[in-house]
C-alpha cells in the first residue's frame, strides 16, 4: 500500500514550474519586491558605521521617578517597569552575549564593537515610558517589538523565552543597520533575525540559530506551528514567493513563520548555506536584485533545492537536521534483468538507489542487515521491519520506505512487492524523524529486483 504526504506532489509540481516554466529571477521581479523595508534606517556612511548621535538622551531622575527600572550592561542598557526577577534581570548579559556572536556571523571586526551600545525598553505600560520620554510619540503601532536607530522596544511577552527572542530579533535588526550598511529586503532582513533570534541561554552560554528539540524547549516560540497550521490549509509557500514579500507582510505573524523557515533551511542546507552566508555583504541593497544575485547563485543545484525545501514544510518539526534530510542523489539507469543492490544509510533522509522504476511494472525488495536506530537510553538494535515499541507517524520507527520520485511513498520493511503508478528514480529511508537520525548508526542491503 503506498500512502502519499498531503500536498507533497502538488508542491513539488509548483516547484517545478518555477524552473521549467517560469526562469527563478523572473519570479522575483522588481514590481514584486518593493525596494524599502517597514523598518526606518539611521544615517550610514559607506562603510556601515553609524552616527553615535542617534542614540537616545534618557532623562534618569525622570525615568526613576515614573517606577521605571535600569538594568546596564555592555553593550544596552535596559529599561523596564517590569518587578524584578533573575530571568529578567540577566537579559544585559544575554545581549551582551550576543553582540560577538553577531560579529562572527556577519563577519564584524570585533573591536570595533567595543564602544556599541543601545537603549532598550521592556514595558508592560506603555504610558510610563512616554511619559518618561522613552517612547517618541513617532513610533508606529507595533504588536510585540520595533527597533529604530540605536534604540529598540519590546512589549512584555508570556515567556521569559520569547521575551528574550524579541530581543534578540531587534537587536539583531540594530547591529545590521549599524554595522552592514543595511539588512537586504523584507524576506531576509526579518528571517535573520528571526533566525539569530532564536536561542538557547543556559549557564551563562549563549547560542544563536538553534533548531529546538522540542516544543518545550522555546515557549510561546511557535514558528513550526505555523507552519503546520498553514500547510494544512494549503497555504505552503515556496521560496519564491517568501522572496516576494513587502514591506507591508510582516503587520501579520505568518510570514515572520515563513521568514523563519526560509533563514534557517537556506542557512542550514550543505547546498544554499555558502551562497546564503554570502549575502551579509550585500545588505546595504533592498530592491529585488539582492533575491535575484542568490537565485542565480542557486540555479544550478535548484531542482534540488526546491525538492528538499518541499520536504521540509512537508515534513517540518522541532529538531528537523537540514543536512540529514537533505535528498542523496545518484544518476537513475535503467535496472538490469538481474536487480540492483545498495546501501541504505539509517543516519540520513531519502537516498537514490541509482536505479529507474516503470510504472505499471511488479518488483521485488528486500532487504537485509541491522542497524541501530538510537543510542539512549541504552543502543536499539533494529532491522528492516522497524522496532515496534516506538513509532513514527503511524509506523514501526526504523522501517524501511521506498519512494518513486519521492512523490507516493510504500512500506516495505523486509520484503514487499512494489508496482508504480508512474515512473522514475527510486528511493530509500528508514522510517525516522529527520531530528533523530543523527544518533542513529549503520545501514541495510537492500535488493530490487524486477518481476515477471
Amino acid at each position: 500500500m503506498s500512502e502519499r504526504p498531503k500536498n507533497l506532489r502538488t508542491k513539488l509540481a509548483i516547484a517545478a514550474l518555477l524552473v521549467a516554466v517560469v526562469p527563478l529571477t523572473a519570479a522575483l521581479s522588481p514590481a514584486q519586491v518593493p525596494k524599502a523595508p517597514a523598518r526606518p534606517s539611521p544615517q550610514l556612511s559607506p562603510q556601515g558605521r553609524g552616527s553615535d548621535e542617534l542614540a537616545p538622551r534618557v532623562d534618569e531622575g525622570k525615568v526613576a521617578a515614573a517606577g521605571i527600572r535600569r538594568l546596564a550592561g555592555r553593550h544596552v542598557t535596559l529599561y523596564t517597569d517590569l518587578p524584578a526577577a533573575a530571568e529578567l534581570d540577566d537579559m544585559p548579559a544575554v545581549f551582551d552575549a550576543a553582540v560577538p556572536l553577531w560579529a562572527d556571523y556577519f563577519a564584524v571586526p570585533a573591536g570595533k564593537l567595543s564602544g556599541w551600545k543601545l537603549v532598550g525598553c521592556v514595558m508592560q505600560n506603555k504610558d510610563r515610558f512616554a511619559g518618561a520620554g522613552l517612547f517618541p510619540d513617532n513610533l508606529p503601532d507595533f504588536q510585540h517589538g520595533y527597533s529604530q536607530d540605536s534604540q529598540f522596544w519590546l512589549y512584555e511577552q508570556p515567556s521569559a523565552y520569547y521575551r528574550r527572542h524579541l530581543m534578540l530579533h531587534e537587536g539583531t535588526h540594530c547591529f545590521m543597520q549599524r554595522w552592514l550598511a543595511g539588512a537586504g529586503p523584507p524576506w531576509y532582513m526579518e528571517g535573520i533575525a528571526e533566525l539569530l533570534g532564536t536561542h538557547r541561554w543556559a549557564g551563562g552560554k549563549l547560542t544563536l540559530g538553534v533548531m529546538p528539540a522540542t516544543k518545550e524547549e522555546l515557549p510561546y516560540w511557535g514558528r513550526v506551528k505555523i507552519l503546520k497550521e498553514e500547510l494544512a490549509a494549503g497555504k505552503a509557500l515556496t521560496l519564491p514567493q517568501i522572496m516576494q514579500y513587502d514591506s507591508r507582510a510582516h503587520l501579520r505573524q505568518e510570514p515572520y513563520g515563513w521568514c523563519w523557515a526560509a533563514a534557517a533551511f537556506l542557512d542550514g542546507h550543505p547546498l544554499t548555506q555558502a551562497p546564503f552566508r554570502e549575502l551579509k555583504s550585500q545588505t546595504a541593497d533592498r530592491s529585488s536584485a539582492f533575491s535575484q544575485r542568490l537565485a542565480e547563485r542557486l540555479k544550478p543545484q535548484w531542482p534540488a533545492i526546491s525538492q528538499d525545501w518541499t520536504l521540509f514544510v512537508q515534513e517540518c518539526d522541532y529538531g528537523y537536521d537540514f543536512a540529514r534530510a537533505a535528498v542523496v542523489h545518484k544518476a537513475a539507469q535503467p535496472i538490469a534483468p538481474a536487480g540492483a543492490a545498495m546501501a541504505v544509510d539509517a543516519a540520513r533522509g531519502w537516498q537514490a538507489a541509482g536505479v529507474a522504476l516503470e510504472a505499471g511494472k511488479r518488483y521485488a525488495i528486500s532487504a537485509s542487515g541491522r542497524f541501530e536506530v538510537a543510542r539512549q537510553p541504552r543502543p536499539w538494535p533494529c532491522e528492516a521491519g522497524g522496532v515496534t515499541i516506538r513509532y513514527h507517524a503511524g509506523r514501526p520507527l526504523g522501517m524501511l520506505l521506498a519512494s518513486v520520485d519521492l512523490d507516493e511513498f510504500t512500506p516495505i520493511g523486509t520484503s514487499a512487492a512494489l508496482t508504480p503508478k508512474h515512473s522514475g528514480p527510486l528511493y530509500f529511508k528508514i522510517n525516522e524523524a529527520s531530528g533523530g537520525l543523527a544518533d542513529n548508526s549503520g545501514s541495510l542491503t537492500v535488493v530490487v529486483k524486477p518481476l515477471p
